[in-house]
């Protein structure tokens, strides 16, 4: 079959710097290599790496990076029978919904099917909203090879585990969810050569910080915690599979090859659990003498890591890594289920200081259980964050994710009672320090959150930068050059690079 998968369009707002991250969609590469892999005719319509310095207004709501509407209409090639669309964030649902009707208008006979987060948490709310055929469930390298087969053939698509669709009666069904593969490293490698990473790199804003050309990549899947907010539990299970360490080796040593890369972004959602894995993946990475640097930027678990460990991690290239305790409340941490103990974090922070190795670090402030109190003790983690020497805080208020936990426990509540644009909006400006965020805590209003996290973010660089003066000038330095010395340099450089291709923009259109 002719199958035509689509990256949407993303937001980008400058004050909100997870959304200025520019990085080849990994997910939907996997998939791709997965439909080759089936014997299907595959294509790709990567709107945000085709056009990443394409930006424009979306109903004057929010700015949009990536090709028009219109652009990724014209690129669908005109046979295509199946088009697959992927969708992580549910903030990202109001434009993806009004593309996905677009597609629909212009391909009235093709096979619409769409994956992501935002589906797996909310599969019946996506085939009411939209005129799609039916959403994949979790992970979905397997369900889609047996969806593209049932389509193919005219088979009933109650019998593929792992999606919800809608029947012949125009009824909405959810099958059983898949189980979990186990063989991960049977899983085809990502398409690569489908994706523009040379665009990619002349952008150069990654996850992490920027150590040279770099590319994503994934050495295990899944988390074995069940975080309260979090969408993992219910996207991936709470089972954490790791890869063979020497196959992720060769598979990094064949993107230096085709794509002459040297910087490795893992985007592993708990890349560090095991410390005999990620010291075997260390010794094979110095043992073939690979002159090559790696982030974790997503966050990692510290119990894994002592000053050798560290040293390990230093010398086959880690750059860069960061915890995510969410809040410096133990009572918090328990309510979450975070299971954290923030001094062995803090001296497991040190060791991998001491090595050479910058560390960052995750905090929330806002979840319904959290008190003035204990927002006070968030703040006096983040401080010292900053005294023992870490180079970024990320400090976000909370936001209720779909099919969390956390989300299921206000819905019962009566606090959320529909899903409409406001909500899925406000899903986007939650880590926006420019934005009003929405409170979903009694104890404190909108505003008040707001101030509170842009307060937070401010303890830390003023403590930050009177620690070391001479990190401004290390900053100021850092943008003039290719690479960054830490996520907090690189993240001034990609506001500065997208605020100039903003007024430039605008500036030619006037």
């Amino acid at each position: 079959m002719k199958v035509c998968l689509i990256e949407p369009p993303k937001y980008v707002s400058l004050t909100n710097f997870v959304s200025t991250i520019s990085m080849p969609p990994i997910g939907m590469a996997y998939i791709a290599a997965a439909i080759r892999e089936s014997g299907h005719d595959i294509s790709v319509v990567d709107a945000p790496g085709l056009a990443p310095r394409n930006y424009y207004n979306y109903k004057d709501v929010v700015r949009v990076r990536g090709l028009t509407q219109d652009e990724i209409l014209a690129r669908i090639p005109s046979d295509a029978q199946v088009i697959g669309l992927g969708c992580m964030f549910t903030s990202h649902w109001v434009y993806v919904r009004e593309l996905v009707g677009r597609i629909r208008a212009s391909f009235p006979d093709a096979f619409l099917v769409m994956g992501g987060e935002h589906v797996t948490g909310f599969p019946e709310f996506s085939l009411e909203e939209a005129p799609l055929d039916c959403v994949v469930l979790g992970e979905g390298e397997e369900t889609i090879a047996q969806l593209l087969d049932h389509v193919e053939k005219g088979l009933p698509l109650e019998d593929v585990a792992g999606l919800a669709y809608r029947d012949d009666q125009g009824d909405i069904r959810v099958n059983s969810r898949r189980q979990r593969m186990k063989d991960i490293d049977a899983i085809a490698k990502p398409a690569w050569d489908l994706f523009d990473i040379p665009r990619y790199n002349e952008v150069n804003q990654p996850h992490g910080s920027s150590q040279g050309k770099f590319i994503p990549m994934l050495a295990t899947r899944g988390c074995p915690f069940s975080c309260t907010f979090c969408t993992s539990p219910n996207m991936w299970t709470t089972e954490w599979i790791p890869r063979d360490y020497k196959l992720v080796v060769d598979e990094m040593q064949e993107y230096q090859r085709d794509y002459e890369v040297s910087d490795f972004q893992f985007e592993d959602l708990t890349a560090i659990v095991r410390k005999d894995w990620i010291v075997g993946f260390c010794d094979e990475i110095i043992g073939r003498n690979m002159k090559v640097t790696f982030q974790l930027p997503s966050g990692t678990r510290s119990e894994g890591i002592d000053f050798e460990v560290a040293q390990k991690l230093k010398a086959a290239g880690c750059h860069e890594f960061s915890f995510a305790p969410e809040s410096g409340d133990p009572r918090i941490l328990r309510a979450i289920k975070k299971k954290v103990d923030l001094p062995k974090m803090f001296e497991s922070a040190r060791s991998a200081l001491d090595a050479g190795i910058n560390v960052g670090c995750f905090f929330i402030i806002g979840f319904p259980e959290d008190t003035y109190r204990s927002v006070l003790k968030t703040y006096g983690a983040i401080i010292q964050c900053a005294l023992i020497g870490f180079t970024n805080v990320n400090l976000n208020a909370y936001s209720p994710q779909p099919n969390t936990e956390s989300f299921k426990a206000l819905q019962k509540e009566g606090v959320i009672k529909d899903f409409d644009d406001e909500y899925l909006m406000s899903l986007f400006t939650f880590q926006d320090f420019g934005a009003r965020k929405t409170s979903y805590n009694s104890k404190f209003g909108d505003w008040e959150l707001s101030l509170m996290v842009n307060l937070g973010v401010l303890i830390f660089y003023i403590v930050y930068f009177i620690r070391k003066p001479a990190r401004i000038i290390h900053l100021f330095s850092d943008l003039g050059s290719d690479s960054s010395s830490n996520k907090t340099t690189k993240m001034a450089k990609s506001f500065f690079k997208d605020a100039f291709t903003i007024l430039k923009n605008k500036w030619i259109k006037a």
